[in-house]
Parts: C-alpha cells; sequence; structure tokens
C-alpha cells in the first residue's frame, strides 16, 4: 500500500510540517529558503622555521640520569655530569661495626643502565668526586646548574658496557639412583651493569687464576674504619660528615659514549667485607633514584641531576646565546629538536591575518604537522612527544601565574582553558616505524583563542620542545625536521 494512501499519513505530515517549522534548515543539516549555509574548509598555512636552543632542561630527579661524553657531526660535543646526595640503607645488622675484626676486601660503585648513546664496545672511562656541599633541597637544580666539587675519590675508573651474563633458563637436575644428572639450560644475556672499583685488595695467583692486583683508596679505608668503628648506629648524620655528596663525571678525553642510568638497578657504592665467623658481608651507601628504583615516591629519592653542557659546531655555533637562532634554509632545510641538549625547533605563524578577519569565523580542527627527515635517527631515536612552548623574541618562555606559581605559558590540550596551566597539548609521533613519520600537535583551542586574543597577549612565535618544566623524563633522544615542510593545518566554518 502505498504511503499516502495510509491511514497514518495525515499524522506523519503533520508532523513533518511542525518539525520543519521549529528548526532552522541548518540545524537540520538542509539547505531550505531563508537559511544560512555552513561551509567548512581547511588550509595549510606556511610557518617561519628556525632552530633554537631552549635551555636550561630539567634534569632533577628525572626517570635517567646522564654520564659520559661523545662527539657527533650535529650537536658537537655533549657532555653529561651526574651529582648526587647520599643516604644510608639503615640497616644496623649490616654495619661492620656489630661483627668481630672486621677487614676490608673491595669496594665497588654500581649503576645499572638501559641505554648508551655512542659505542657499547669502547670502555667508559669516570672519575668520581666527593662534592664540597650536599645538594640543597631548597634550590633548583637543572641541566645547567654548576655544583663545586671536592677531592677526587677515583680517576679513570674504566668499566665495560658490553658485559653479559648466564641466566638458568632450567635448573640443573642431581643425579639419582637411576638417572644420572641433567645439567641446567642457560642462555647469555646482557648485563647492562657499570662497575667502578674504588678498592679492592691483592689476590695471588693460583694454578687456575691469574694474581689480580690491588687497588688502594685511602677514602674508602677511612669511610670504613668510621663504619667498623662507630658503635651506635650509622646514620645520616655521621655519613654527611665523612661524605657530603658524589659526583660522577667523564674521564678527560673520553668522548665515545653517554650512558643513560635508569631505575632498573640501585645505585650504590658497596662495600664488601669478612669478620671472625662472617666470611661475606657487605654495606651499602646508596645514591641517585634509590627508593622510586623500587617503586616508592620518587620525591623520597636523595637530591640528583645531570649537567649537560655542548660545545656546538661552527654552524649552531650562534646558539651559544639564548636569543641566537638558526634559519632552516642555513641547514639546508633542516630544524632539529633533542631532549637534554635543549635543541628546538621555534616556529611563527604565517598568513593568519585573513582568518583572523573573517566574521563568524569557527576553527574545528587545527594542528602543527612535524614531519620528521626520514634515515636520520641512527645515533639517536625519536623524542616520543614534542610540546609548543610560547616565547619572546629572545625565544624566552613566557610565563602567567597559576595558583600563585609563576609557570611557562605551554599550549594546553583542547578542552582545557588556555590561560591555564597543568595540561599541556602534547604532539606524538605518527607512523614512528616507518619513513614518513610525522608529529601532530593538535591546537584548536589554542588557535580559536589566538585568533579572538583571548592569551592576554600573543607571543612572537612558539618553540617546540621535547622537555617542559613538568617533564620527569631526561634522555638524548633527537629528531632531524623537515623543516620546510612543517605547516599549520586549519579546518574552519563560517557562515
Amino acid at each position: 500500500m502505498n504511503w499516502l494512501t495510509s491511514r497514518c499519513a495525515p499524522l506523519v505530515a503533520l508532523s513533518a510540517l511542525a518539525l520543519a517549522s521549529c528548526d532552522k534548515g541548518t540545524d537540520l543539516n538542509v539547505d531550505l529558503p531563508d537559511t544560512t549555509a555552513i561551509s567548512t574548509e581547511f588550509q595549510d598555512f606556511p610557518l617561519t622555521v628556525a632552530t633554537v636552543r631552549f635551555v636550561p632542561v630539567q634534569t632533577l630527579k628525572t626517570d635517567h640520569y646522564l654520564v659520559g661524553s661523545l662527539a657527533d657531526n650535529v650537536a658537537g660535543t655533549t657532555e653529561a655530569r651526574a651529582y648526587f646526595n647520599v643516604v644510608t640503607t639503615g640497616i644496623v645488622d649490616s654495619l661492620p661495626s656489630k661483627l668481630t675484626q672486621p677487614v676490608l676486601d673491595s669496594a665497588v660503585l654500581v649503576m645499572g643502565f638501559d641505554k648508551v648513546y655512542g659505542s657499547t664496545t669502547t670502555p667508559a672511562r669516570f672519575d668520581v668526586l666527593r662534592l664540597s656541599a650536599s645538594l640543597d633541597e631548597r634550590q633548583v637544580y637543572n641541566s645547567q646548574t654548576p655544583t663545586t666539587t671536592g677531592a677526587p675519590i677515583a680517576r679513570n675508573l674504566t668499566s665495560r658496557l658490553d658485559r653479559t651474563r648466564q641466566q638458568v633458563l632450567v635448573a640443573a637436575v642431581p643425579a639419582s639412583p637411576t638417572t644420572g644428572a641433567i645439567p641446567a639450560i642457560t642462555t647469555t644475556i646482557p648485563d647492562p651493569t657499570v662497575r667502578l672499583i674504588l678498592q679492592r685488595r691483592a689476590v695471588p695467583a693460583t694454578p687456575t687464576k691469574p694474581a689480580v692486583a690491588a687497588v688502594q683508596s685511602p677514602f674508602t679505608d677511612s669511610l670504613f674504619a668510621r663504619l667498623a668503628s662507630t658503635s651506635a648506629n650509622f646514620g645520616q648524620t655521621q655519613l654527611n660528615s665523612i661524605l657530603k655528596g658524589l659526583a660522577i663525571v667523564p674521564s678527560a678525553g673520553h668522548t665515545t659514549s653517554i650512558v643513560s642510568f635508569s631505575r632498573v638497578l640501585d645505585a650504590r657504592i658497596i662495600l664488601y667485607f669478612r669478620a671472625t665467623g662472617a666470611p661475606n658481608r657487605s654495606y651499602s651507601i646508596l645514591f641517585g633514584p634509590a627508593f622510586s628504583g623500587v617503586g616508592a615516591n620518587p620525591v623520597r629519592d636523595p637530591r640528583y641531576y645531570t649537567r649537560i653542557s655542548n660545545t656546538l659546531p661552527p654552524n649552531l655555533a650562534v646558539l651559544a646565546s639564548r636569543a641566537g637562532a638558526v634559519p632552516a634554509s642555513v641547514l639546508s632545510g633542516t630544524s632539529y629538536v633533542q631532549e637534554g641538549t635543549g635543541l628546538a625547533t621555534r616556529v611563527t605563524f604565517q598568513g593568519l591575518e585573513a582568518l583572523k578577519a573573517t566574521a563568524n569565523l569557527t576553527v574545528n580542527r587545527a594542528e602543527i604537522r612535524v614531519p620528521v627527515k626520514p634515515f636520520t635517527n641512527a645515533l639517536f631515536g625519536n623524542p616520543t612527544q614534542l610540546y609548543a612552548v610560547e616565547v619572546d623574541a629572545n625565544n624566552v618562555a613566557l610565563q602567567r601565574t597559576v595558583n600563585f606559581i609563576p609557570t611557562d605559558r605551554v599550549v594546553q590540550t583542547d578542552g582545557a582553558v588556555q590561560t591555564s596551566g597543568g595540561l599541556p597539548a602534547t604532539g606524538t609521533l605518527n607512523n614512528a616505524t616507518s619513513t614518513q613519520a610525522y608529529y601532530s600537535l593538535p591546537i584548536t583551542n589554542y588557535l580559536d583563542a589566538f585568533l579572538k586574543n583571548k592569551l592576554e597577549g600573543n607571543p612572537i612565535s612558539l618553540v617546540l620542545t621535547p622537555s617542559i618544566q613538568a617533564s620527569s623524563t631526561l634522555s638524548l633522544n633527537r629528531a632531524v625536521l623537515d623543516a620546510n615542510n612543517i605547516t599549520l593545518r586549519v579546518y574552519y566554518s563560517k557562515k
């Protein structure tokens, strides 16, 4: 039956008439007489791009600390030095003074790492120094903070970076009256641990083993003597009187690697000793991520940070000044972003005047698209994300007060108030495993506020950087960007 001849037709027709009389055509996505159509368009706007150096970088109590020196053809020579406060374990039973006639056998500084920038086959060489004073709990430390060191504990200590160890997959089965013994099944795995020998007693040669030479250390001898003579509990006050803190730095002439130490293993100085009735004992002094490495809040960790410096190559030498900038044209259409060193890419909007002058404009979506040049991350991996920070003409971050705290003006995520803080927009890396990788940084709400002058003053430029004040990660990941194709893509509607 035709629906027009149905008994329901009058009701359907009446409902349609009522609907049409109450709503505008645009609300129903149809154009009816006397309505205004909405057009949606998108446009790519070019950006003026330059490489800048956005320092200092946040390195206090980050998830990694770096030590070493590395020369490469982009950033020149990068040097990383780490500084630490030290703490006791608080385990009284392990104190040498609790045993009879304790004797020190060796002292080893141990740190676990998860990445090496540079060569893993060339042994790393480090100096271990005392701090003149403990790191102050009330002072701000970052990648450019100097710290005074005192007398050296040891110099030119060497450690391999390609150690391996045997891991048992299936335990050995001993022989039984009816079956023979079954050996264990093992496999070789990496042993990512730096072990620096501070002190060691000599061991004479045996028929199966060569002699082991002694390593002298007045520092560890005096430390152990104090531990062995303290009748009461050995606490933080006693430790601070002996060792106010540590500095671990690359030895002179070492330029082949920077080691990234993580929370996979507590960083510590281990004193191995023996005593009457106790042949094998040890006592540890902790530093670095001592508590967060076992899942505790990083706030509990003794203070530590990394100082990072660069000897820049000639084409980036202007970046020694904060206001310096290297146009993409000088770098053959390239710009850089790198964690740790502060290398960043400055972008300046162009051609937005027509959009600002458009009445009844709605920004539906806006993003900064940042393509990565293919085959350029052999030495350093690409950063996982980018942030956008508002800056003035001298590349200094603009600030606003948020909850009574001066805070860098970082572009906030879509949906957040752009004059607030705490919810930064992040540009994620897309197609990371392909040769066409690119970062996409959404700035829809930000651009709308920019065009409508709702940012409490528009910035001169934005700096794209993988690190901001609130960052808790530290690495040397670096991306080489295709600066000529960095664009602002805007989808917008107008009546």
